[in-house]
């Protein structure tokens, strides 16, 4: 009895470890220390897993995937080029190599991924220039458009080689080479660009005369997707211009999951406070049935209940210009007004001398202001030499990159943040105004003139 069961656990063992996929690859050229693995939900990536890299830049991934579809690695979610989506089942290997903003698959593969190899060879050009629109060489109308237009002529053909054994992936992956050509056309155009290096109207293409289609998402397959949620989001733009409202923009979607994504996309950075959001639920409700979206939208609710005004603000610690860890709990007894910024962030920028100007009117009273970087790592030093060379006041911290705990606990997805904290650590208002203008310095002025 004992040896059988010990032959029936090596069974159970051997056919678990069968179930798992292995993603593994080596990182080239990059300064990035870490890698992270993600699945795509309602059209966006969601963290997996993440390792650190080898001293040659090597990785690997090994995991059970939880359904078989698109995955991605990659090594910032926030930069969208430097996502690189594998097709997994279980089961599955794969190996491929990243050089800064192109990847490449590597050795034998899998018919989907030999499929989806040939594919991103033929488009990862196109999306180079699409996306990485702030990094030189910038690119420009003049070499995207000629791009698009070999890539497009080409695509007919390509979809003709889509013929793996797999249907679903067939189907899926015909969808992709539709959706990628669309979200890389409108994406270009509708990024601001340098004088000159920006398009008009009359210098377009053909090919953005086939974005527009009736019932242009025929199913959900847009939401798995690497770029499904921000596709539809372009699109809608794309088809109601500039004065169509959301309900107007909710007509160009066949899905209450696709009204549902766009709806969260477009309304979440609006959402600051529980009154809100509970007339975000009473207007849109019904497009958040599906499991995923319903997580998303409960999540929400239950953080904007406790981060409310009257809630208690999350404690951190993050180091300053000089190295020195600093708390918030380190300014009890004073009114603490927190700025979540970047140095990329043009927005930021423009509030830098409104909140000088507003430290020194208030210099000697109970108030502290407390600027926190949310630049990835590769910019800690550009921080650094801001920080410096603008003669930053108040107190500088380095969150360490855009996703840290201060930006989870407030769910902050734009930038810039002020968070306004009374002397004992409560919220006074989670998304306060602006130091540009003046009801944050009544509000402040109105906060110190409490008793202690």
């Amino acid at each position: 009895m004992k040896k059988i069961l010990i032959i029936a656990a090596l069974l159970l063992a051997k056919v678990s470890f069968a179930q798992m996929s292995e993603i593994r690859g080596v990182m080239k050229n990059g300064t990035q220390k870490d890698i992270y693995l993600y699945s795509i939900v309602d059209g966006k990536p969601e963290l997996l897993a993440g390792t650190q890299l080898g001293e040659d830049g090597s990785f690997g991934f090994l995991f059970t995937p939880t359904n078989e579809g698109f995955y991605t690695v990659g090594y910032s979610k926030m930069e969208k080029g430097s996502l690189f989506p594998i097709y997994v089942k279980k089961g599955d290997k794969a190996e491929i190599a990243i050089d800064k903003r192109r990847m490449m698959f590597v050795g034998k593969q899998t018919p989907e991924n030999a499929i989806l190899s040939s594919w991103n060879a033929l488009t990862q050009e196109l999306k180079v220039k699409s996306i990485y629109f702030m990094e030189p060489p910038l690119s420009t109308y003049q070499d995207f458009f000629p791009e698009l237009t070999k890539v497009a002529a080409q695509a007919d053909e390509f979809r003709k080689t889509i013929k793996t054994k797999n249907e679903d992936f067939n189907r899926l992956m015909t969808a992709v080479t539709y959706f990628d050509l669309d979200y890389y056309a409108m994406h270009f155009v509708r990024t601001p660009r340098k004088t000159g290096f920006q398009a008009k109207k009359e210098d377009y293409v053909p090919y953005y005369n086939s974005i527009l289609a009736e019932n242009k998402f025929k199913n959900d397959d847009v939401l798995s997707y690497l770029f499904g949620e921000l596709l539809i989001n372009e699109y809608a733009d794309w088809a109601g211009g500039r004065n169509t409202n959301i309900d107007d923009r909710l007509k160009f979607f066949t899905t209450d999951r696709q009204k549902g994504v766009y709806i969260l996309f477009k309304q979440t950075p609006f959402i600051q406070s529980y009154p809100q959001y509970e007339g975000l639920v009473k207007s849109f409700g019904q497009y958040f049935q599906s499991p995923s979206l319903k997580a998303r939208v409960d999540a929400l609710g239950a953080k904007l209940y406790i981060t409310t005004a009257g809630g208690k603000a999350v404690d951190f610690t993050f180091e300053d210009q000089n190295g020195k860890m600093v708390s918030l709990s380190d300014f009890k007894g004073k009114v603490v007004v927190l700025d979540i910024w970047a140095t990329w962030c043009a927005p930021c920028k423009a509030e830098i001398p409104f909140l000088k100007k507003l430290d020194a009117e208030l210099h000697g009273k109970d108030v502290v202001f407390v600027s926190i970087s949310t630049d990835e790592p590769k910019d800690k030093e550009k921080w650094l030499k801001m920080v410096g060379d603008m003669k930053l006041s108040g107190v500088q911290l380095y969150a360490g990159g855009f996703v840290n705990k201060v930006t989870d606990f407030y769910k902050i997805t734009t930038i810039p943040r002020f968070i306004v904290i009374d002397r004992e650590g409560k919220l006074i208002n989670p998304n306060s105004p602006r130091p540009s203008e003046p009801k944050l310095k009544a509000l402040l002025e109105t906060e110190l003139a409490k008793a202690k």
